[in-house]
């Protein structure tokens, strides 16, 4: 005998006595009467519909474009190294060396913030120009000979940390 055999004799007990109580006439259950329930449907209440407006949206602020700057040949921004390295008591050969590592010796040359010779950012620009009495407008960055004389100034102070990775150990 299975567990399955003793629900298999209760399910036909079951229905066999059901059929005996309806054939006397017995009710297996009570009747129940339903009345509807008369449910009030809610109101509606109106609402401000939300007039859509515009989002406002930013206003493009063009990049600037610096200001154009003299031309100078290789041979004259060399002739600058000379110049300045020499005003600074700083070796020329170095102040080469860093122009050629930042910026390929070119310069209009730009990275991200960094711009000219010696890709200096605007605020580093502006604090050594300052500190030599100089115009410190950010487009000089651009400007060979302004360059020159900024970074040979620099790197006069000491400041060699500004090119870490192109300062000759």
């Amino acid at each position: 005998m299975t567990y399955r055999t003793p629900l298999i004799l209760v399910t036909v007990v079951v229905v066999f006595a059901g059929y005996q109580q309806v054939d006397r006439g017995q009710v297996l259950s009570k009747t129940i009467e339903v009345t509807p329930t008369v449910v009030p449907s809610p109101t509606v209440t109106p609402t401000n519909t939300p007039i859509p407006t515009s989002t406002p949206r930013p206003t493009r602020v063009p990049t600037p474009t610096p200001k154009p700057q003299p031309k100078f040949t290789s041979e004259e921004i060399y002739n600058f190294t000379n110049q300045y390295g020499g005003q600074y008591g700083v070796d020329p050969n170095v102040i080469r060396h860093v122009a050629l590592c930042e910026s390929g010796f070119k310069p209009g040359a730009r990275n991200y913030i960094y711009a000219g010779l010696f890709q200096y950012d605007v605020a580093t620009w502006k604090t050594f120009r300052k500190k030599m009495g100089e115009n410190s407008d950010t487009d000089l960055r651009y400007n060979a000979k302004e360059a020159v004389k900024t970074a040979a100034f620099t790197l006069s102070l000491g400041y060699s940390r500004l090119w870490p990775n192109c300062y000759p150990k």
